[in-house]
């Protein structure tokens, strides 16, 4: 991989990671709330709710890296390198 491809590689997978973080980690949290909530067989309070959020993040965090590192990967081979 030559530098400027390695350059384009990291942004661009960076910059996926960052616009794919907020949806994907309002997508686990709900999923953890539904099922706390199916589990409790009640709604969480506020203060249970903020504690998921925060658990959310580091999964969320490692999703979207591995996602979007592979993701990238897998489109500049094809498309660049395999010519």
């Amino acid at each position: 991989m030559t530098t400027g491809l390695l350059i384009w590689y990291l942004a661009t997978s960076i910059l996926m990671a960052a616009i794919l973080f907020r949806p994907v980690k309002k997508f686990i949290f709900v999923q953890k709330v539904r099922k706390a909530e199916g589990k409790l067989k009640r709604e969480l309070s506020e203060e249970e709710r903020q504690e998921l959020e925060k658990k959310s993040v580091p999964v969320t965090a490692v999703i979207v890296v591995t996602f979007a590192f592979v993701f990238n990967r897998i489109l500049i081979h094809n498309y660049f390198i395999a010519k």
